[in-house]
């Protein structure tokens, strides 16, 4: 009977799962600031083109429904400042999509190509995950980070290639 045990133990043994004893991998995190890439992106005049295009043609209706809001806030706007306010509204918020459509197309190639350009330059320097920082900062996802993660002076020049 003494035999059994020994004869279980190794029974026990290679039933056992090996497990490869790895040491976890540290992830390398980098940061941008992402309007400075964009803005020093060669095609960016075009896009700030577009931008200026529709601050000229919504500014004036800003403008008048802050005039118009004022009004009505302080109960001294007649029934037609009041339908004005309602239609002004509505030109607004069709001007501010059609510029935010505008704006859109003649970004996405830059955005495209640089976004490539931060994989490339992750890659080249061994980082996993590229953050930019206003969304870091602002979604309170990182309180602290290290010297020597920006690439943004790597993007950019990269960029201008």
């Amino acid at each position: 009977m003494l035999w059994i045990v020994p004869v279980l133990a190794a029974v026990g043994l290679m039933g056992a799962p090996l497990v490869a004893q790895t040491k976890p991998q540290a992830v390398k995190i980098g940061f941008i600031n992402s309007d400075a890439v964009i803005e020093a992106h060669p095609d960016y005049a075009k896009v700030k083109a577009v931008r200026d295009q529709a601050d000229k043609e919504l500014k004036p209706l800003q403008t008048q429904l802050t005039q118009l809001q004022q009004k009505i806030q302080s109960g001294q706007a007649s029934a037609k400042e009041q339908q004005d306010f309602q239609t002004l509204r509505q030109a607004y918020n069709d001007a501010l999509k059609k510029w935010a459509t505008r704006t859109e197309e003649a970004g996405k190639p830059l955005t495209d190509q640089i976004d490539k350009v931060i994989k490339k330059v992750a890659e080249d320097n061994g980082f996993q995950v590229v953050m930019d920082y206003k969304v870091a900062q602002a979604s309170s996802l990182v309180v602290y980070a290290a010297d020597g993660l920006d690439l943004t002076a790597k993007v950019i020049e990269e960029v201008k290639k």
